[in-house]
């Protein structure tokens, strides 16, 4: 049997370029409505998607003097939006993103098991331990817990939250949990009937070694940048030797990739169309977006200068080491600032852009899958809803002629949908 493709749409705000909002088939001014989650929810699932997923915000827009009404993405609570979705849509997975540095195991676990028992059986979570340093000043901090300490406390976390999940028993009679930890300390209940799915499925989307290492341990499904196939191939390759050697099955661990996309009728209008809306971005926007995506306010430097790559890894609120991997190569050509940033927001992490016909995307996927470069993607549409919209119109169509994607749901389940036992 061929290997089926899983798909999921990371469907946050107005789209995967910043750009895109300024698209003409871009509906921005419908992002605060429930028509319009109600619309893209029900598109998805007519794709025969596993899954809608949302990130978090946990940052104020405006820290360090950023002007958050010309880079704002438009966050809303992802558990709020993806209950709402899940009223208007019946097999569709919802998976949304939560930090499990800034909340308690018992009030998250609480959140999903509604969001789980309420779709039926439907829930994901995102794990992610937070990176914005600012996020730390909207929960009384000074400055954010370092890495490391974030993952030990995440290990904790998803184990407190797993045993209370764990504990609701089928007849109602919840078991009291006493979870003691170095990190963690909790004492509850789970009162209810026990999940439909058990537990939500369980992902991860950290790149580091600490994220890799609770992703080996802990994940049933992990979010990744994989520029090319041979990145995803490696990426792939690494997480099964951690996984095979954290003692679990390495292939019921799905490996989805982003992958945004820009679709015409023809590769030259493809180029043509991803061209022209990233003019759409105007060179400020493009600095103070990459400004945000390195945290270093690049408000004061020349566009036409070279990117101020000391300055920058001076002062970058962010990781050095991660920073300095990301601008030494671009830095040392000598490129402009304002033409760096100005390629640069449409990969800010890594994803790959693809650019073609629906054919083309279609034959890429299949031969990624087939080369063992991941399970799946993760659909970073460039604007939304009308990418999303010949996605699903014309690419499914074709992954589904060629046996790849499934014409129906096999269950009521993100699990039974995903293939993954509880």
């Amino acid at each position: 049997m061929t290997k089926q493709i899983h798909l999921w749409a990371f469907l946050q705000g107005i789209g995967h370029y910043p750009s895109g909002w300024r698209h003409a088939d871009a509906t921005p001014e419908a992002v605060f409505s429930m028509d319009y989650y109600k619309s893209v929810g029900q598109l998805a699932e007519r794709g025969r998607f596993d899954s809608i997923v949302f990130g978090d915000q946990l940052q104020s827009r405006g820290a360090n003097g950023h002007t958050p009404e010309r880079v704002a993405i438009p966050t809303l609570d992802p558990i709020a939006l993806l209950a709402a979705m899940g009223a208007v849509t019946e097999h569709i997975g919802l998976v949304a993103t939560v930090s499990t540095t800034y909340f308690e195991p018992e009030a998250v676990a609480e959140r999903f098991a509604t969001l789980d028992r309420i779709t039926g059986g439907r829930a994901g979570w995102n794990i992610v331990t937070t990176a914005h340093p600012a996020s730390a000043w909207n929960f009384g901090q000074d400055e954010m817990p370092e890495k490391s300490s974030r993952y030990a406390r995440a290990h904790e976390f998803v184990e407190a939250a797993c045993e209370l999940w764990d504990s609701a028993e089928t007849d109602g009679n919840a078991v009291p949990v006493q979870y003691r930890g170095q990190h963690i300390t909790m004492d509850a209940t789970m009162p209810g009937p026990a999940l439909p799915q058990g537990r939500p499925i369980l992902v991860q989307a950290g790149q580091s070694p600490d994220g890799r290492a609770f992703a080996a341990a802990t994940a049933e499904a992990i979010f990744c940048p994989a520029p090319t196939k041979e990145d995803g191939i490696a990426f792939r390759n690494d997480m099964h030797e951690r996984i095979a050697a954290a003692g679990r099955d390495p292939e019921a661990v799905k490996i989805m990739p982003g992958l945004s996309f820009i679709l015409a009728d023809s590769e030259e209008e493809a180029i043509a169309k991803d061209e022209a809306i990233l003019d759409l971005a105007d060179e400020a926007l493009c600095i103070e977006y990459l400004g945000e995506s390195i945290g270093f306010w690049l408000g004061g430097h020349d566009p036409k200068e070279p990117i101020p790559f000391d300055d920058i890894v001076a002062g970058t609120e962010f990781p050095v080491a991660d920073i300095t991997r990301m601008l030494e190569k671009p830095a040392a050509s000598g490129i402009a600032l304002g033409e760096f940033a100005s390629r640069h927001v449409r990969t800010p992490r890594g994803h790959t852009v693809f650019r073609g016909t629906p054919q083309q995307l279609a034959d890429r996927m299949i031969d990624w899958i087939d080369s063992g470069a991941c399970d799946g993607f993760t659909l970073q549409p460039a604007y939304m809803p009308g990418e999303l919209e010949i996605f699903v119109d014309q690419v499914v169509p074709l992954l589904q002629k060629a046996g790849r994607l499934r014409l129906d749901y096999p269950g009521p389940t993100l699990r039974d949908t995903m293939g993954i036992a509880a």
